[in-house]
C-alpha cells in the first residue's frame, strides 16, 4: 500500500520538531552549565539560565521543574560527551591525547563548573556526587589504557598507576588552574616524557631498602 504524501509530510513535521526540542533542551543545558560556572550553584536561578538560553523560564519549567534536576540534567549531559576512549595501543600517544582532553576541559566553562559542584559548598550534595561520578569514569577509562601499557610491557610491573596520575593530572591542575599558566603542547610532551622514564620497565631507581656501604 502506497503511503499517502499527507501522512509522509506528517511525519516528516513530527520529526523536525522532535529534533528542534532536542537541539533547543541541549541549549538550555548548557546555558544551565554556563551560568553555573559565572555563578555558583547559590546564586544560580532559572531566570538567568532561561536568558542565558533566550527561552522563556517556563519552557523549563515544562521540563525540569527544580534547580536540581536542571543542573543534575546538565551534568549528566555533560558526561556523555566527557570521553577518553580506549587505548590506541601505545601509552606515550594515550597520555598525549588524555593531556589534550583534560586541559581543553579544565579550561572549558564546562570544566569550571565541574569544579565548582566539587569544591563548593551548597545545598544539594547529590549534585557533588554525580560531578564525582565523571571524574572516576575519567579516571577508570585512563587507568585502563595504563594498565594494557603493563600488559604490554611499556610498564613496569610493579609501576604505582594510581600515583602516577595523580603526578600527571596534579601538574596539570596546578599550572592551568592554580598558577593559571598555559600548558603548551610542547611542554605536555615533557610531562609525558618525564613519567615515561620514570615508570618504564627499563626504568633504574634508587631502592629504599639498600643497605649504605660501611667505611672501610
Amino acid at each position: 500500500m502506497r503511503e499517502r504524501p499527507g501522512a509522509r509530510r506528517a511525519v516528516e513535521r513530527l520529526a523536525g520538531r522532535r529534533a528542534q526540542e532536542k537541539l533547543r533542551e541541549e541549549h538550555i543545558l548548557r546555558a544551565a552549565i554556563e551560568v553555573l560556572a559565572l555563578t555558583d550553584y547559590g546564586g544560580m536561578t532559572i531566570d538567568a539560565v532561561a536568558a542565558r538560553a533566550g527561552v522563556n523560564k517556563t519552557t523549563i519549567y515544562r521540563k525540569w521543574q527544580t534547580k536540581a534536576e536542571l543542573v543534575r540534567a546538565g551534568l549528566t549531559s555533560l558526561s556523555e560527551r566527557v570521553r577518553f576512549g580506549i587505548s590506541s595501543g601505545d601509552l606515550r600517544s594515550d597520555l598525549l591525547r588524555v593531556g589534550h582532553q583534560i586541559r581543553a576541559f579544565v579550561v572549558s566553562i564546562e570544566g569550571r563548573s565541574l569544579m565548582r559542584l566539587r569544591i563548593l559548598e551548597h545545598p544539594e550534595p547529590e549534585l557533588a556526587e554525580i560531578a564525582a561520578d565523571l571524574q572516576e569514569r575519567q579516571r577508570r577509562e585512563v587507568l585502563a589504557m595504563m594498565e594494557a601499557a603493563v600488559a604490554r610491557k611499556e610498564l613496569g610491573r610493579d609501576v604505582d598507576i594510581l600515583l602516577l596520575l595523580d603526578m600527571y593530572w596534579g601538574a596539570l591542575y596546578a599550572r592551568l588552574v592554580m598558577r593559571n599558566e598555559e600548558v603548551d603542547d610542547a611542554t605536555l610532551a615533557r610531562m609525558v616524557d618525564v613519567l615515561m622514564i620514570a615508570a618504564g620497565p627499563a626504568r633504574r631507581l634508587p631502592r629504599s631498602t639498600a643497605r649504605t656501604p660501611r667505611r672501610t
